[in-house]
């Protein structure tokens, strides 16, 4: 079956930016693109190239619900010809679920995800962190205590400045750097508080080491690499363990080895990530931080420089075999909306002479929105903000911080489709009603949930 035949692909968690660019690449290359989200408004369903859109249950809350929801749809969703492409690209945490009871819906649409047992193997970072040890990849020494009593004992085994992570997170959520040993022990005793661990799923402590954030994105064929692509994180935010906001293509030989090496033998089938921290030195090896065995928050930069990933899968799905991309860029540069600006007016903010100024703009939109006019309190906040974009006649410093975002491509913002740019007002909404940044809304990641938590984040506003 030849994948030159317009098809017909349901993509899940709509409101990410991931999601958004797999929407934007089917859709200009043809292929009928389905948005599904818990949620009804989101980026990718306000994409021109979305031409249905329809809702299911929170899979982490209801996952019978959600997997009884999703087959319905797919099945009212199925192509009346036998012969049309039918694939479904689930993206986020959905895609575990999915992958667990992949039979239950190959008997309806082609599946590119690997086995759940693979999955579970590398994405927990206490597991990865572990199977890197005892296979001599480099990886930061990394502690997994099962006790507080257990931490308190062999706390001196790392050195500091330390990382403590959740074993399931994403954007940066239960992460914290810590410099003391008594930062260290509170930090991880909140963790297992606030998200009702047990002890198998304790934080795991890892070891600070040194370098930039690498991510290399890859497509395997049931063990043989296809594809892959490496790009570095320019900035973050937050800025010492946030998600990547400004991104660029670099070649990275050392790093994808290690991937290849990583998931070739285990005879991956599908997309994933890895991430590094790598000096830039050669004679340094990259550091393995984590595995993310899924689409990622950096996909437009993949397919602005011409590894077209989506597009890949597609055809992996489809035909059984794809070729690799030859027509490749170096010269590419991405960030994330909203969130990259927001990065650099942090900065801005430490220099003393702006400091004042930017907070005088929070704080007119913030109050504006509160108590008087909704438009007015936007119309405010990027009045101010522009005010600081335009550099000129400011200081050489603040005009430096501003070329990091000089020729980037936005993840969302695009002439031919501006329709998705409506997503990115609901977290602007929940950031000047609370005065307070949702990571996993700007970054269009979900983070684990509290325990106890409803996890509800304002949808009445939405």
């Amino acid at each position: 079956m030849s994948s030159e035949k317009a098809g017909r692909v349901i993509v899940t968690y709509a409101r990410g930016w991931q999601s958004l660019a797999v929407t934007r690449s089917l859709g200009r290359r043809g292929v009928e693109v389905i948005t599904a989200d818990e949620v009804a408004m989101t980026p990718a369903s306000f994409s021109k190239y979305s031409t249905a859109s329809f809702t299911y249950p929170d899979c982490s809350k209801n996952p019978d619900e959600f997997l009884d929801q999703l087959e319905s749809e797919i099945i009212r969703h199925k192509p009346e010809d036998p012969d049309t492409p039918y694939v479904l690209m689930p993206i986020h945490k959905e895609t575990y679920l999915i992958a667990k009871h992949r039979e239950r819906f190959e008997a309806h649409i082609r599946v590119p995800v690997p086995s759940i047992e693979l999955i579970e193997e590398v994405h927990n970072k206490g597991t990865l962190a572990a199977y890197a040890q005892e296979n001599g990849l480099c990886a930061p020494p990394t502690i997994f205590p099962a006790s507080i009593e257990e931490l308190e004992s062999r706390a001196d085994e790392i050195s500091l400045p330390a990382f403590v992570k959740l074993r399931e997170s994403a954007a940066g959520v239960g992460i914290a750097k810590v410099d003391t040993r008594e930062e260290l022990i509170t930090y991880f005793k909140s963790l297992v508080e606030d998200y009702g661990l047990a002890p198998e799923d304790y934080p795991i402590v890892q070891q600070g080491v040194p370098g930039d954030d690498y991510c290399v994105t890859t497509l395997f064929d049931r063990g043989k690499l296809i594809a892959c692509m490496t790009y570095r994180n320019i900035r973050q935010f937050p800025a010492d363990k946030g998600a990547g906001v400004v991104r660029e293509t670099v070649k990275a030989e050392k790093m994808e080895s290690v991937c290849e090496a990583l998931l070739g033998p285990k005879g991956w089938h599908g997309v994933a990530e890895s991430d590094f921290r790598w000096t830039g030195e050669l004679d340094d090896d990259p550091w393995l931080i984590e595995v993310n065995p899924r689409f990622w928050g950096g996909l437009t930069q993949a397919v602005e420089s011409g590894w077209d990933y989506p597009w890949l899968l597609y055809r992996l799905a489809v035909d059984g075999q794809v070729d690799s991309p030859e027509d490749v860029s170096y010269d590419v540069k991405t960030e994330a909306p909203l969130v990259g600006l927001l990065a650099t007016l942090l900065d801005i903010s430490k220099i003393s002479t702006h400091s004042d100024n930017l907070k005088e703009v929070w704080k007119g939109a913030r109050e504006e929105f509160s108590e008087g006019s909704k438009r007015e309190g936007l119309s405010q906040l990027f009045g101010g903000l522009k005010d600081f974009v335009d550099v000129k006649g400011r200081s050489e410093t603040v005009q430096e911080l501003f070329k990091v975002h000089k020729n980037t491509v936005n993840d969302l913002f695009s002439s031919d489709d501006p329709r998705p740019m409506l997503g990115a007002l609901y977290p602007l909404v929940v950031f000047l009603k609370h005065g307070k940044i949702n990571m996993e809304l700007l970054t269009s990641e979900s983070g684990p949930a509290k325990a106890g938590e409803e996890n509800e984040e304002d949808n009445e506003e939405s």
